[in-house]
This record gives structure tokens, sequence and C-alpha cells, in this order.
């Protein structure tokens, strides 16, 4: 067992090192500059969309090498100068930019080994051993997570975060103490410095816990609803202190209607990049101190203000002023290898007929609550937010979900469920579980390794492999810079 995870590692190590030399992708170009503001100048007005922690590390790792025009920096709200500043730079020194990027990469692996482990860590605690092997070499080979992982974007380690939260708040569903609401309270925190997306856990999480409680009050361990409050304040005061450290406690209290907000959602009718505004400087909550830094706050305003402009969007051949319900659905079907695809379904079968049949431990059950709700929430808020539809990464939340699920295959459950009778003068009973889950896993490795280290434009077989991709998705699916190298050799 140990040697498989040290091939988990080692072969972790070999995949992303290749993609580590790579061009940077076209939002790379922008979060360096940005990271590199917050190092040199402490001020988190660039890239306010996605939250610092993650190009912070790595404009740090980096040597927070200053190569830019500050300029055309401006904290206006409505404007995004990060890419013409990064733009100015890869202008001034064209392909010879990338050696700014390969060490802060290594934040990017460094994220995704910790994801792998926390995976394997949880999956072999909870259901079998085997079943976090396979879940972690899933997670070293799925195309769309070494895609991100290979970037300083902060998508992966968003995911990274939300896995780490789930296994504490699992944790602390089984043994209610204290402490283990701080790591999940922490840990949210760390999720909400990732990316925007994970706001919706301060709500999800509790919830979650909420319907295992009711669910499987039988057996949990008991305490008392004062307690359980108690945990609750500190689970939330934490994860907004943790928020707020990040940003240094940026303008934290400031009332809420001293600001300025481009989306019509906050500053009301009429706002946009240019006209701004404030729907609450006028009302009681005008003078609401605001618990959160104030570019967390303007950058929740301005994702609102670019769903509500609408952009163009591309889908099976289809242009659209607008977005589409499932798209995020069809990105997982076209993106994803169709052995994960097979082995997740078999995997809910099995869960679903166990679930049925009252053979599955409720520490399992609640493992996978705490996996699905908070990811599925978010990967739901994700799809029905309208506006526009242009990035698969958007959703790699619900990855660990979909591992965790196809590992399941190999579950003691599913050994017994699976097993068939050999012939008469045979007494013993054979299981195609385990076969079948390595089978659909190691295809899953090979499909990944076929398209090595192109995994950006990768596409699974049935959806007409990556040479078709761009009949189906536009946009980062399937280019985003990253080949330029190869261009440039061609």
């Amino acid at each position: 067992m140990r040697l498989l995870y040290v091939g988990i590692v080692s072969c972790s190590i070999l995949l992303l090192s290749n993609c580590l030399t790579r061009f940077p992708v076209v939002d790379e170009i922008a979060h360096l500059p940005a990271g590199l503001s917050h190092v040199k100048y402490s001020r988190f007005d660039l890239y306010r969309v996605n939250p610092p922690f993650v190009r912070t590390t790595c404009a740090w790792l980096g040597g927070a090498t200053d190569i830019y025009d500050w300029s055309r920096f401006t904290d206006q709200v409505g404007y995004r100068p990060e890419f013409a500043i990064g733009e100015i730079a890869l202008k001034e020194r064209k392909l010879d930019l990338l050696k700014f990027f390969v060490y802060p990469r290594l934040v990017g692996l460094v994220f995704w080994l910790i994801g792998c482990l926390v995976l394997v860590r949880m999956l072999g605690r909870v259901v079998s051993p085997t079943c976090g092997i396979l879940a972690g070499w899933l997670w070293i080979s799925s195309p769309s997570i070494l895609s991100s992982a290979s970037t300083i974007c902060p998508d992966l380690c968003a995911v990274v975060a939300g896995v780490a939260t789930v296994y504490a708040s699992w944790r602390y569903m089984h043994d209610p103490k204290l402490v283990f609401a701080s790591y999940a309270g922490a840990l949210v925190g760390v999720a909400l410095l990732t990316k925007l997306t994970w706001l919706s856990a301060m709500i999800s999480i509790p919830a979650t816990a909420l319907v295992c409680g009711c669910l499987l009050r039988k057996h949990l361990p008991s305490r008392s609803l004062f307690m359980r409050l108690n945990d609750l304040a500190v689970f939330w005061l934490l994860a907004v202190l943790v928020l707020n450290t990040g940003y240094l406690f940026e303008d934290t209290l400031k009332p809420l209607g001293e600001y300025e907000f481009c989306s019509e959602m906050l500053g009301g009718s009429g706002c946009n990049a240019n006209v701004h505004g404030n729907r609450f400087s006028q009302s009681f909550a005008g003078n609401v101190p605001v618990p959160i830094p104030r570019n967390f706050l303007l950058g929740i305003d301005y994702l609102k203000h670019e769903v509500e402009e609408r952009k163009w969007s591309f889908l099976m051949g289809e242009w659209k002023f607008g977005s589409w319900s499932l798209y995020y659905v069809m990105t997982v079907l076209f993106k994803t290898p169709e052995p994960t695809l097979v082995a997740a379904l078999l995997g809910s079968i099995v869960f679903l007929v166990g679930v049925c049949r009252k053979t599955i431990e409720p520490r399992v059950i609640s493992m996978f609550l705490f996996l699905g709700i908070p990811a599925g929430l978010c990967f739901v808020s994700v799809s029905v937010q309208g506006g526009f539809n242009h990035h698969h990464r958007y959703v790699l939340m619900i990855y660990p979900l979909i591992f965790a699920v196809a590992s399941y295959v190999a579950s003691p459950v599913a050994v017994k469920m699976l097993q068939f009778r050999l012939p008469m003068n045979w007494r013993s009973m054979r299981s195609v579980a385990l076969p079948l889950a390595v089978t659909l896993t190691a295809l899953s490795v090979a499909c990944s390794l076929y398209v090595h280290p192109y995994y950006t434009s990768y596409f699974n077989t049935l959806s007409g492999g990556p040479e078709n991709g761009w009949r189906l998705l536009g946009f980062s699916n399937i280019d985003w810079g990253q080949d330029i190298l190869e261009v440039d050799k061609w």
C-alpha cells in the first residue's frame, strides 16, 4: 500500500512538471502583476474579482521580480487595469516572459499534491484504503485538474481548500469538538481567499451538518443545542477572521453606504462600469458596517456587473448572447474521460442501492453528503447565474465528488453486491467490483496520458476528441494561449 502512495506522488510530479514550462495562459498574464502589487504595496485593487491568496503566494515564491509598468494602475470601481499592466510586459518581453512564471507555478503543484493526499486520506479512512488509492489516481490523471494545476490561477487551489473544508467538517460531525469546528471555519476562510464561489460555503457547510444531524441523528454523537450554536458561531467567526487577515483587514467594518458599486444589484438601476451608485446609501442598511474587506465586496459587485452585462457564449456550434442552464453539465460530460464517467455512474448506483438496503455505514453517507451538497450548490449557482458561459474551470469543485463516487465501485459494499457464483462444483464466490474499478481507473489514466501535456484542450472520445473540441466549446476550454510555444516551433 505504501508503494501505491509513493507511486501516486511520483507520477503526480512527473505529469505536472512537464506542464510548468508552457507559456502563460491569458489570465496568468494579469494574475502575476496583481500578486506582485499585493506583495510590494499591500494593496488588493488589482484582480479584485478573485481573492488574493493564490497569486500573492505565487508572486512571493517567484521572488516578486518587478518587471511591470504601474502607470496604468487605478483603483476605480468598474475597471480592471491588471490586464493592461500584464499586456505591456508581454509586449516588451514576448516569449522571454515565460521564465517569470515557472517558479510561481510550483504553488499549483503543491496544492495539487495536497488535494490528492487529502482525498486519498478521506476516502481511505471513511470507505477503504483501496477506494482512497483509486480516487487519488483519478485526481492526478484528470485532464481538467491537471490543466488548472499547471497555472497560477486559483481554480485548483479553491477545489483543494473545499476538499479540506469538507474533511474537517465531516470530522466535526463524528467527533463534535470545538477544535474541529475551528478547523472547518479556518479552512472556509482559506477557501474564501481563493475563490468568491465559496461564499456559499458559509451557509452550505452548516446546512449539510444540519441535514446529517436530521438523517443520521441516531448514529452521531450527541451534543447540546447550546454547544452546537457555539460551535457554529466559532465556525463563522474564524471564517470571517481568516478572510479579513488575508486582505490585511482592508476597510473592514466600513459602512455599506460609503461604497460605490458598478452593478445594478448593489448600485441601483442604470449603474455600469462608468456610472456608479449605492442603493443602500439613503437607507438604514447604509449605516451597517460591512464585516468583510473592501475589495472582496467590490469583487462580488464587479462579477455581478459582468453577469448583468451579458456576453456572447458558444456551445455545440451555436452562439448565444447570454448563457445555457445546462452548459456546465455538458462541459463535464465533454471534458471528463468516459471511464471516469462510467465508474461514477456505477458507483452512484451501488451507493443508492446500498442506502435503500441500509448496508452503508452512516459515516460513509455523511461523507458523500459533505462532498455533494456544498459542491452541488456551487455548481448550481454558477450554472444559473446567467450572463455568459465561457470556462469549464468554474465548476472544478464537482470533481472530488465524481472521483469519490467513481472509486466507490471498489468499496466493501460494492464487492458484496457485485458477487457472482462460480461453477457448481466450487463453493466460493467471486466479485467483479475490484477488477472493474481498477480497469476503469487505468483506462482513465490512459485517456489522460494520451493527450499529455495538452490537458486544456482535452475532450473525450465520445465528444469527438481534442481534434473536434472546437465544434463544441470555445474560450479557455480549447485554447487559453498555452500552446504559443508550439506555434513558435511550427
